[in-house]
């Protein structure tokens, strides 16, 4: 078996205990597209409402990096259609209902760090104090998803691994072009 195979089985079998049993699956909801749509448009919402103009573009940074990171994830996930862990091993703890047959990449990993990192790469601008605690917090909840994919049954490492990274690249890109898409939007 490959080291990502094993690292799956490890995870998934090995570190089980009732406490992340229970806390993984909630912990891995958070971080599905549609739930971060919601938190994003909220925070664009919130900005707007409240007039803290930087804040609310960021939020559309965040916007548009996890829906151009999605798409990547989406095309990519079609192309490769490699079957998720618990269609292709025995004894695999499903802790989730997966209605999506592909696992790699992960769109959950691909998702979370296409937020997570718009906001790490701009923190510093929104929270001049606390911005690397706040960016620290950030990224352990981004591994902390990941590592609830795997934990959960429904993606090997390198599908979380690869995700993470579309949506890192997918940020920076959008993040690199935030001017022009800022005059596109006229904001």
């Amino acid at each position: 078996m490959s080291v990502n195979t094993n690292l799956f089985i490890y995870i998934n079998n090995n570190l089980q205990n009732p406490f992340l049993d229970a806390v993984m699956p909630a912990i891995t909801d958070l971080g599905g597209f549609v739930f971060l749509l919601l938190i994003v448009i909220i925070v664009i919402l919130y900005a707007k409402i409240s007039k803290r103009e930087t804040l609310k573009k960021v939020a559309i940074v965040a916007l548009i990096a996890l829906l151009f990171s999605d798409v990547i994830t989406l095309l990519l996930k079609h192309i490769i259609q490699e079957p998720r862990p618990f269609m292709a091993l025995d004894n695999v703890r499903l802790l989730i209902v997966e209605d999506d047959p592909c696992s790699f990449p992960s769109g959950h990993a691909s998702s979370v760090f296409a937020v997570v990192s718009v906001f790490i790469f701009n923190m510093e601008k929104l929270v001049r104090k606390y911005h690397l605690a706040i960016s620290a917090v950030l990224l352990v909840f981004a591994i902390a998803i990941l590592f609830s994919r795997v934990y959960c049954g429904v993606h090997y490492p390198d599908d979380v691994a690869a995700g993470a990274i579309i949506g890192i690249f997918g940020a920076l890109i959008v993040n690199r072009f935030k001017e022009k898409i800022f005059g596109i939007l006229r904001l």
